[in-house]
């Protein structure tokens, strides 16, 4: 049933119309009993004189038969005329009323006919008849009883007419309000439990429960309401718990992508050098993740487009999947099939790109016809993009390496070139020289001479070698240049006697790991310096930077000073510096 039906369906039983009826008819009933009840007792108001004026009538013929006896003439006449007063008094006519026929204006009649007839004249006549007065009078009083019964029985009958009214009034209020009380039963009280049950229900959470309750009234129509109401609610409480679930299975999804892109990552970063293993390892659990079919890895050369490697998440020792055929790449489905594999699966593929480089493709077999769900996706392109990066990290990594170890194998080059080579060559013209003055005959002491000079050449090229050995060797075991530079100014002042002052101010200058070790060399090289020819005492080293960026190493002594500009033979230090520099 729709909102207009239930709006605009008629009332044809209205409770308010039923009840309002109820009500009228109670009150028009009771108001016409009243009416009535008042009626008759402004009708009855004047029988009680009535009864007493014809009661008092009685009583005044006696009197007038012994006023007659007593000759009391004027007395007589006043009696008399008080006699026709109360025959003739307003309250009888009143209570006879304007009915010729009625019994009441009948025995009036006959017994004023009496009166005036027969009675009056007995005592106005010169010679009364008393005997005869006197006979009359019971028959008189008898009429006047029979009139007084009927009045009598008038007025009883006006009473009888009231309680009559009284009576029915009361019994009409109560057979109404039975009615009302048993309308009120079964088309108010019953609903309302009905109504009160289904809200309980509802207020439980039970939308499909229903109020069965049917009228064409108020409350039937508050039953439908409810009704459709209820199931209003529970259509929307099933879409929002569907919703609810939908929302709870992405943030489920959400979750274990997100869990799955960490584990990766963490993974990838405490690997190895090499990859490729960790990312094979990784194919099982973005399968599972995804819920699909296999996922398998092709990786391809830097400077080729031929695969080297293939794994699936199917094997359990990393095989290439079943389509492959390596080193056949030719034959591949990606290439020859359009990614159709027999058995009615399709791969998907995944780019794994590294800046302009094409590094290998993430595949996904998938049935044909069937498109990935939109979170699974987004979730193999983020895996895709974990892998490249890792594989481009992995490939810059080796290639920095290489670069490191040719640009150490050129510095050692240039060191043994600058330093230890000359010193060799040097010797080598001595040698020549020695052998030259032994086959022209030269004196001992020349031949002395160039000897000793061939032997202080070796010892210095000896020492020339111990120093780079010194040198190839140094490292920074701790973090940063400060605390090397402590550790080789306590090295040298502990071993040397010389107090060497250290001030550092180089905290906000972030050096490269080549310059620190750089910087450290030239230190070492200008401490020895020191210590082998300067005879100090106290020496200064201070490491700071100018407001130009540059950085400056200044080291000063107390001692005998040298030629910056002149180097004694044999030694290579103070050329090396400004290189190093």
């Amino acid at each position: 049933m729709s909102h207009s039906d239930i709006t605009h369906s008629p009332l044809r039983n209205s409770i308010v119309q039923h009840t309002t009826l109820a009500f009228i008819l109670v009150i028009g009933v009771t108001l016409c009993s009243m009416l009535g009840g008042m009626y008759m007792a402004d009708s009855i108001q004047g029988d009680a004189e009535a009864l007493n004026k014809a009661g008092s009538l009685r009583m005044q013929s006696y009197r007038l038969a012994l006023l007659a006896l007593e000759n009391e003439e004027q007395l007589l006449q006043e009696h008399i005329a008080k006699f026709e007063q109360t025959l003739l008094d307003y309250s009888l006519a009143r209570a006879i009323g304007n009915d010729p026929a009625s019994t009441l204006h009948r025995l009036y009649g006959k017994a004023v006919e009496r009166w005036r007839d027969s009675m009056l004249p007995l005592l106005q006549n010169q010679a009364r008849q008393i005997r005869a007065f006197r006979a009359e009078v019971p028959v008189f009083v008898n009429e006047l009883d029979q009139f007084v019964h009927a009045l009598q029985v008038k007025s009883e009958g006006k009473l009888a007419v009231i309680r009559g009214l009284q009576i029915g009034t009361l019994l009409f209020t109560v057979l109404m309000a039975f009615f009302v009380l048993l309308g009120v039963y079964s088309n108010l009280i019953t609903p309302l439990r009905e109504l009160t049950r289904l809200a309980q229900q509802i207020g439980r959470g039970d939308f499909r429960s229903k109020a069965y309750y049917e009228a064409r009234n108020e409350l039937g129509l508050l039953a439908r309401a409810f009704n459709k109401m209820s199931d209003e609610l529970a259509d929307l409480y099933d879409h929002l718990e569907r919703k609810v679930d939908e929302k709870t299975a992405q943030l489920q999804r959400s979750n274990n992508s997100l869990e799955l892109l960490f584990n990766s990552a963490r993974s990838l970063y405490r690997s190895s050098a090499d990859p490729i293993p960790e990312l094979a390892s990784l194919l099982l659990p973005v399968q599972r993740s995804l819920g699909s079919g296999p996922v398998s890895l092709c990786l391809n050369h830097a400077s080729q487009k031929t695969c080297f490697s293939a794994h699936t998440a199917v094997s359990a020792e990393r095989q290439p999947p079943h389509y492959c055929r390596l080193p056949d790449c030719e034959q591949c489905p990606v290439h020859a099939g359009d990614g159709k594999l027999a058995g009615g699966t399709e791969l998907i593929n995944f780019a794994l790109r590294s800046g302009n480089s094409e590094l290998g493709t993430l595949r996904v077999e998938q049935p044909q016809g069937v498109a990935l769900e939109p979170w699974q996706e987004q979730l193999l392109r983020a895996v895709a993009e974990l892998f490249a990066a890792s594989l481009g990290l992995s490939q810059l990594g080796q290639q920095q390496a290489r670069l490191a170890l040719m640009e150490e194998r050129a510095v050692i080059a240039r060191e043994l070139h600058d330093s230890l080579a000359q010193a060799l060559s040097y010797q080598k013209l001595q040698l020549s020289r020695y052998k030259k003055q032994i086959a022209s005959g030269h004196p001992k002491a020349e031949l002395d001479a160039t000897l000793a000079e061939i032997q202080d050449g070796l010892n210095a090229a000896y020492r020339q070698l111990r120093e780079l050995l010194t040198t190839f060797r140094i490292k920074l075991d701790m973090p940063g240049l400060a605390a090397a530079v402590r550790t080789t100014v306590l090295e040298f002042s502990s071993h040397s006697g010389v107090d060497i002052c250290l001030r550092y101010a180089l905290e906000h200058c972030p050096l490269s790991p080549n310059e620190e070790i750089h910087c450290l060399q030239i230190i070492r090289e200008a401490l020895s310096n020191v210590i082998k020819h300067a005879q100090a005492a106290r020496c200064d080293l201070w490491l700071h930077q100018d407001k130009h960026g540059l950085v400056h190493i200044c080291v000063d002594d107390d001692g005998i000073g040298i030629d910056v500009n002149k180097s004694p033979n044999g030694h290579y230090g103070l050329s090396i510096l400004p290189e190093r520099a």
